[in-house]
Order: C-alpha cells, then structure tokens, then sequence
C-alpha cells in the first residue's frame, strides 16, 4: 500500500495543479461576468432615478406654469404647463417599462401614483379654469382650498422613495463591484501559489518513487524466503498442480507425513473434472493405508495452473462422531420423557424440543428446531408456554427459575391439556445462555381434583340431607312430639342421638380438612377483639365439659390493652372448639381447663391448659398428623377422629399464625397459638341523613344501615335514597371493610350486594350468620344497577331480599323452631310458610316440627312447583334450599323480590361455602328492577316487618 501511494504522488500533483489552473480560468470568467452584470444593474438604476426625476420635473412645470397663469393671467404662461401635460405620459410610461418586474414599486405603488397625479392634474386644470372664469380672487381662494401642495408633496414622497431604493441598489452594486475585484485579486493570488507548491509537491514524489521502488525489489527477495519458510511452517499439506495437471508437493520438509502426490492425484484429476459456480473445490479423502481422514481444497492460482490443501482432519471427525452419538443420546432421552420439553435461545429461536412436544403440534421436531415460533404454523398452540422476547432475554441472563402451577393449552387435535410449567437458565458460556422449559401434563390430575371436587359436593350434600332427617327425626321422638317415651326405649333414642351427633362432627372434619388441602376453604378475615370470641367459646362448650365432669375458667390478663387481631372468627371458633374440647376429653373428672391470653412481642398468645397425664414421648413428633391418636385403646371411650388438631394446625397457619404445645409428664398439656396483633386505628364515622322524615329524636336514635356495595356511584345513591327515609348509613366496598365497620358501630341492618370483588356474597353471608353477635341482624340482599347520566335522568336501579338466617345440614330442630317463632307472629291468621326442599322425609319432619305452631305450610321439591306456589299466593316466610333437581333455590328470589312486602328468606345449605364452580350464582339472586325511591321503601318495608327476635341492638324502625 506505501508503495502504490508513493508511486501516484507525483501524478496527483500535476493533475490538481492543471486543475487548479484551469478553475482560476472559470473563476476570472466569473468575476468578469459579475462587474458586467454590475455594471448594467448601474446603467439601469441610472434610467430609473432619470424617470423619476423627469416626472417630478413635469409636475413642477405643471405646478410653475398654473401658477404663473393664476398670477398674472398671461396664457403665455401656460406653455410649461402644457409641455408638462404632454411629457409626464411620457415619463411615466418610461419608468413602468423599466421596473417591470420588481417587487417594489409595484402595481398597487403605480396606482396610488396614477391616482395622486390624476387628483393634482385636475386641481391645476381646476385652478386655470377658475382663473379664466372669475378671476384672480377666485383663482386664488381655489387654489388654497383645493390641497394642491399636499398632493405634490405625496408625489414627491412617492418618486422620492423610489429614487432613494434605486440610490442604495447603486451603493449595493459598487460595494459587490470592490468586493468582487478584492477577492478575484485573493484568488488568483493564492491559486498561484498552490500551483507552484503542487509542482514542487510532484517533483519531490518522482523523486522519492525511485527511492521506493529499490526498497520493494530488496523487500520482495526476502518476502520469497519467507514463503518458502511459511510453507516448510504449516501443519496442512501442499501441492501443486501445473498446466499438464502434474501434481507435486509443496511442503517438503513434512513430505515423511504427508500422503505422496501420487496416491492424492486420482483425487485432484477428479476435482479439476468438477464445473462448480465458485472457483473453490473441496471434498473429504480417507486414505487407505494410514486411515488417516484428509480435508481436500482445490483453488486456482489465477496463472493457469492450481494450487491444493490437504489438511488431516482426523481427531475432528473422531470429535464430530462423538458429538453426533451425544446429540442422538440426548434426543432419545428426552423423546422417552412424556412431559414436553424445548429449549429456546435469547432470540426466541428453538433449538432443542422432544417428540411429545412436536405431537402435540402434529409436526416432526426437525420442522420445529432452529425456528422462531412464528416460522411454525402450529406453534400458535404453544403461545400460552412461551415468554415474550423481553422476558425470554431477561430470563436468559439471570440466573432464577419461572414456575407456573397451571397452564392450559390445546393440542393440534382439538383437546384441552393442563401444564404444570417451570423455566430454567441454561448457561452454556460465560456469554451463552439458552432456557429450557419443561411441562408437566397435568391433566389426569386436574381431572381427579375436579372429581374430588364434585365428590366433596355430592358427599355434602347426599350425607348431611339425610343426617337431617335422622337428627330431626330423633330430636322430635326424644322432645316427646310423637308421644311419651318409654324409660326402656329413651336410652336407646339418646344411644341413637349421640351417635347421629357423632357422625356429623366425623362428615365435618373429613370434609374440612380435604377443603384445606385443596385449597377451597373459604376464609373470612378481619379485624376482631379475641376476648369475646374466647368467652363465646367457653360459653359454647361447658354443656360438654359438664358431660365429662370438667370445668373451664378464663384467666384474663388486664395488662392486656389491646387483643384484636386479623382473623376469621368462624374458624378461630373451630380452632377453640377443638383445642377445648381435647383438653376437656384428656382432663379427670373433677378438673378444670384454663384458657389464658399473653402478649409475645407483636403476637397474642392463647393458650389452653390441661389437667391430664400428658402427651407421651414418642407420641409429641406426631401430634398434629391426621387420624393421629396417642392410645387407640381409648379411643373409642373418649371419641375422636385424630383429625381435630391435623385441622386445627391447617387453620392457624392459614390465619397467619403459629401453634405448639408444651408439655410435662403427668402434669398437663398447654396448647398454644399465636397470632399477630393489631394496632387500634380511628373508626369511620357513619353519613347521617339530612333531615330524617318524622324525627325530631337525637342522632344516636337514627337506624344505622351498613351498605356493602363494590360500586361507589351506586353506594353513594343507595344512601341517598335511604338518608331521605330517614335512615343512616355507613358504606363499605369490600367485605374487609364491612368487617371492620361491624365491629365499629352499632349496626342495625345490612345490605348486602350480590357481586363483592374480592370475596363470594354467600360465603360473607354465610360466616355472619354463623357469629352469634350477628345472627339476628337484619341482612337484605340488595342488586344495584346504577343507570348512566343520560338514561332516566341517571336513577338508581334495584330490588332486594331479606334473609333470616343460613342454615346449614345437619339443622338443629330447636334452632329450626326458633327462626320461626322469631320470624311469624302466631296467634292471628295463619301464616304461610313456603318450604322448597327435594328431600321428602326433610319436609314431613319441618311439617312434624312446626305442627303446633299453627301454620299453613307449602312445600316444593322442585323450582317450577315453588314458582306455581309464588304465583298462586303470597307467603310469609320461604324456607329455601340451595341444591335442588332443576337449578339453583336462589334463583326464587326474583320472584319472591316481587311481592309487597317480601317475604323473609331462610336458606338451608349441605355446603359449608361455595364450590369452586360458584354454583351458588348470587348474582342472579335479585333481578327486579325498581327506582330509587321505590328500592327505599322497599328495604324500609323490609325493616319494619322484620320479626322482633332479629334486631341486633335496638329495633329499627323507619
């Protein structure tokens, strides 16, 4: 490369300096173009200052010889003025061809100046003609008012300022017209220097091109040496192959190792025969006699002869075999997996995927491998497998893992499969990493869970209906209903009683802790004091103690300021109901169960104390397993299913607590849970109405109303509507919420709305119901549907439903009669109950409870007989059950919603909470439509007919 540039030096030089020359040339033509173009630029602005002069100077005659004529009288004195007249046409004409063209003065400058000139022109032929006719006096008073002098002087400002323009056009051009010759004189200065230094420039290049080429010639010579070194150096074999296509070896200070010419040539004869588009030929040769494997190029020199590679590419080819058998060993292990498996790199594209991967898209892996899924027709299918690009990458730097529980996607056939999916990093390199997914068919699995599901709901269902009937049936036999009961045969029904007892506490528990490991058992947390709940719990289980001769004491610490904590009371009951009544069964008769409560930093600490032998030694590491006994000798004395603490743990933990014991041989156990704490914060204060109807009263006597409603916009007009009946409100958007409020205030009723966002309505329902603090508070199922602002003038839409109480199977026959009582008023008209039940011997035993109470009762074992009963009468109270043969008993509610007023609801149920299929549809609960001020008085009406038993604190009245 010096070389080639050292050499054209000189060439370079001569040609820019010709070159130079001949653009001074062209740059002197120029110059003397532009002091032409000047110079006429000159000439006509000259013309155009002589017009306009000429003008002005028309005018003065003009001007001059009317004058003369008004002074003197003499018509000598009007010959200026009329060569004036003739020549300014002329003038004018001249200066409009001149500018023709330019911007300034245009057309609009020629007809101001046409017009001035034509308003001047008539007052000097005004002023000689006044003279002519009434003399000088007149001539004279005309010519002061007739603004002669104005309009000259408009004309003189007009020609003036195209003069002063056509002046500075002319110093503009002599200014261009020095600058021009200054920098042609530059110009020509400097170019002629270039052009001596350039010819100096091409000299000292030939000069030193001499030089240089005596350099290469010595360079050359050793450059041949060194290439004869170069190939004695390199490990390939080479040989060349001249114009008679003789072959001889390059490389001959390894011609010991390498193959002779004469044993290669065959092979090179037959590469010469090859016609191949590229200049290169190139084959593979195992030599016979070494068994050595030759990696053979062929390539022309360009002067008519070739010249031939041969490189030993043995330990390669033994390396790529090697390679091959671990790729087919890898494939075969990951087509014998069932899961699907592939492997994609940073760029999306698949390098790796099994045989169940490529049937579940109908194609063949190698369709699939070094492909971006969007290359493959059917890798559509895998979409809901795949990470996006940005993720991919961000996955395939890192060195986490992505797992995902549950996946579905649909094969190439049409059927629906589930995946359990986890994603992996796979580093190859330091700058190489691919990612490898993994997928699970869980399908069959999925399948059996939903069968368990449906299972657990049968079971629920087809076991606790008939419980139902059996508890019923003996609970009327042993209140005496059916007659006196013989001494020998009242044992007998208590035998039959208790067991039946048994059975629904065995249905619960199994059914309890299958939930928990599912993951289906609904939780209700919120804010809660502990103290009351734990006195609930020891109310609730001293008629069991007594059984057992044991008595129960609460040891209450006063330094405890604070004992609220975030959990579901219902299961913290089932918690306590389990720790208690294990302790009771492990106590001697004549002990006494201690519950206490203690602060553990953050925690509230419940502990239940013992006055039993103790949990043995190889027992304590089991205690918490399910159908865990310590001594089935006395199992069956002492009853149990050993699934109580198994349940008891799973709850706690799910409350985000912890449970142990502590235990000392023949001095007791002390169970204890520990749960966390919760600071007090201000309570919400409830929305008074503006002017309750019909109440002077104070405040504290206003019904306080907690609506539950996810829609702000519909809450807020439901309270509207309320507060002009006379009622207070507190709004809550989430069932968390309406914990909290419920704990706050004095609540005397609730709407409840059929759609919560982050919780099931019947599940919320259900766990108030089951608190005694509010089993008897009124709560009306109320569907909003808040209109837009241009439909109805933006009323509120609704209808709503009160419900007595939620009844689960088993049902208690004394709790049965005592909604009942609570709900009719008995003594007047016979009240009519609706009961919609598809058991048979469920309604005869509701119909042999309730005999006495002098009722009318209806029952229907399906939706369309109740709906046939709705219709044909109204009805003061409906007994409902939610599973029925035809659908869902929720769906009465609509109808029953119609009546004035409607009538309370009492819900039987064989399920603990909803399902996961959310069978129990509440948001088809109410679909009535009323306006708001109808939806008031609706749940005014509810309110007031509410039976005097349900009202939580005072009774609410409108």
């Amino acid at each position: 490369m010096p070389a080639r540039l050292a050499i054209g030096w000189h060439s370079i030089a001569f040609l820019a300096a010709f070159v130079l020359l001949a653009a001074l040339g062209w740059q002197g033509a120029r110059t003397q173009e532009a002091l032409l173009q000047t110079n006429r630029s000159v000439s006509h602005s000259l013309e155009v200052i002589t017009s306009v002069q000429a003008i002005l100077t028309s005018l003065q005659d003009i001007e001059t010889g009317s004058r003369g004529f008004i002074l003197t009288g003499d018509a000598s004195y009007l010959e200026p003025y009329e060569r004036g007249l003739k020549q300014l046409e002329g003038y004018r004409r001249s200066l409009e061809q001149l500018v023709e063209g330019r911007s300034y003065p245009d057309v609009r400058w020629f007809r101001t100046l046409d017009a001035t000139i034509a308003e001047r022109l008539q007052v000097a032929a005004g002023n000689v003609q006044a003279r002519r006719d009434a003399g000088l006096q007149a001539a004279a008073d005309h010519l002061r008012d007739a603004g002669g002098n104005l309009l000259m002087d408009r004309l003189r400002a007009l020609l003036n300022a195209v003069e002063q323009q056509e002046r500075r056009q002319l110093a503009a051009a002599s200014s261009a017209v020095t600058q021009t010759t200054e920098r042609a004189q530059r110009l020509v200065l400097i170019g002629s220097l270039v052009v001596v230094a350039l010819f100096l420039i091409a000299f000292w290049a030939v000069h030193r091109n001499l030089r240089i080429r005596q350099q290469l010639a010595g360079a050359a010579q050793a450059g041949e040496a060194r290439l004869g070194a170069l190939l004695q150096a390199i490990p390939d074999y080479l040989y060349a192959v001249d114009h008679q296509q003789q072959v001889s070896s390059l490389a001959a200070g390894t011609a010991r190792r390498a193959p002779p010419p004469a044993a290669i040539e065959p092979l090179l004869h037959d590469l010469l025969q090859q016609r191949e588009d590229s200049r290169l030929r190139q084959t593979t040769w195992c030599e016979l006699q070494t068994r050595r494997t030759f990696e053979v190029r062929l390539m022309p020199t360009g002067l008519g002869d070739h010249l031939a590679i041969a490189r030993d590419i043995s330990e390669l080819q033994r390396s790529r075999d090697s390679l091959h058998d671990q790729q087919l060993f890898l494939r075969r292990v990951v087509d014998t997996d069932d899961n699907l498996i592939f492997v994609r790199d940073a760029q999306g594209r698949f390098l790796l995927c099994n045989t169940a991967l490529s049937a579940l898209l109908d194609v063949r892996p190698q369709d699939i491998e070094q492909r971006h899924p969007d290359e493959v027709p059917s890798a559509r299918l895998l979409r809901p497998l795949l990470l996006h690009d940005d993720e991919l990458a961000a996955l395939a730097s890192g060195s986490g893992e992505l797992r995902t529980t549950e996946v579905a996607l649909t094969d190439a056939l049409g059927t629906e499969h589930w995946f359990q999916v986890i994603k992996r990093p796979l580093r190859i390199s330091a700058r190489t990493c691919h990612v490898v997914t993994v997928a699970v068919d869980v399908s069959l699995r999925r399948r059996m869970e939903q069968m368990k599901t449906e299972f657990i709901s049968t079971v629920s269902h087809e076991l606790r209906t008939p419980l139902t009937a059996i508890r019923g049936a003996l609970g009327m036999l042993i209140g005496g209903i059916a007659g006196q009961v013989s001494d020998e045969a009242r044992p007998l029904l208590g035998i039959a009683h208790k067991n039946s007892e048994r059975l629904v506490r065995l249905i619960n528990d199994i059914l309890d802790i299958e939930k928990l490991e599912a993951g289906r058992l609904t939780f209700n947390f919120g804010r809660h004091d502990v103290r009351p709940l734990v006195q609930q719990a020891l109310s609730d289980i001293t008629p069991y103690g007594q059984d057992y001769g044991v008595s129960l004491e609460f040891l209450d610490a006063p330094e405890l300021a604070s004992s609220e904590a975030t959990l579901d009371p219902d299961r913290f009951a089932q918690v306590m109901a389990n720790l208690l009544s294990n302790a009771i069964k492990h106590s001697p008769a004549g002990g006494c169960v201690t519950v206490d409560l203690r602060r553990s930093g953050k925690l509230l600490e419940i502990g239940v104390q013992d006055r039993g032998p103790g949990i043995p030694e190889a027992f304590r590491s089991r205690i918490f397993e399910r159908f865990a006994q310590a001594d089935s000798s006395d199992a069956r004395q002492r009853g149990g299913t050993g699934l109580g603490l198994a349940i008891t743990r799973s709850l706690v933990q799910q409350m985000h607590g912890k449970i142990g014991f502590d235990c000392q041989h023949d001095q007791g156990t002390r169970f204890w849970l520990q749960l966390p704490l919760e600071e007090h914060t201000q309570a919400v204060q409830p929305q008074a109405p503006a002017q309750p109807p019909g109440h002077g009263s104070a405040p504290q006597q206003t019904p306080l109303i907690l609506i539950l409603e996810p829609d702000s916009h519909a809450a807020e007009q439901l309270a509207a509507a309320l507060h002009q009946h006379g009622y207070a409100t507190l709004i809550a958007h989430a069932a968390a919420e309406a914990r909290e409020l419920l704990n706050q205030h004095r609540v005397q009723a609730l709407t409840l709305s059929p759609v919560l966002d982050n919780e099931n309505s019947v599940a919320f329902l259900q766990s108030l119901r089951s608190q005694q603090h509010y089993r008897n508070l009124p709560v009306l199922i109320v569907s909003l549907q808040p209109q837009r602002r241009d439909e109805d003038d933006g009323l509120l839409r609704g209808g709503a439903v009160g419900v007595i109480d939620w009844l689960h199977k088993p049902i208690d026959p004394t709790r049965v009669m005592e909604v009942i009582r609570a709900c009719l008023q008995i003594g007047g008209a016979k009240p009519r109950i609706l009961h919609v039940e598809d058991d048979d011997d469920l309604r005869v035993l509701l119909a042999k409870q309730i005999a006495t109470l002098g009722v009318e009762l209806a029952g229907a074992a399906t939706l369309q007989e109740a709906r046939q009963l709705i219709s044909a009468q109204p009805f003061d109270l409906a007994i409902i059950d939610l599973m029925l043969p035809d659908g869902d008993g929720t769906e009465l509610f609509d109808q029953l919603a119609q009546s004035i007023p409607p009538p309370p609801v009492i819900i039987f149920s064989a399920l603990d909470t909803p399902i996961q299929d959310n069978r129990l549809a509440l948001r088809q609960l109410v679909k009535s439509r009323h306006d708001g001020d109808e939806l008031a008085r609706l749940i005014q009406q509810l309110l007031q007919h509410w039976p005097p038993g349900h009202t939580h604190s005072d009774e609410v009245h409108a």
